[in-house]
């Protein structure tokens, strides 16, 4: 798996403006928006994007980030990512 829920939890906790997740040579990273825009990696989810996918972004359970990292993951597999 490439996309894991230890991944969408640093992208919760981060301070970066307009955090988004990318997939840079096989490894999660996360950027601030303009850094992403920047380069030239997948980009996996946003930090605004992931706060609106989640049923409870303040307090997600340990299913919930799981659950959504598996679809995130299953994405990028189906892209060739």
């Amino acid at each position: 798996m490439t996309v894991t829920a230890d991944d969408l939890r640093t992208l919760l906790s981060s301070t970066e403006p307009g955090a988004t997740l990318v997939l840079e040579e096989g490894k999660t990273k996360i950027y601030s928006r303009d850094q992403a825009a920047d380069l030239s990696s997948w980009v996996v989810t946003t930090l605004d994007d992931l706060r609106r996918d989640l049923p409870d972004a303040d307090n997600p359970t340990p299913h919930d980030l799981d659950e959504r990292a598996a679809m995130l993951d299953s994405t990028i597999a189906s892209q060739g990512g």
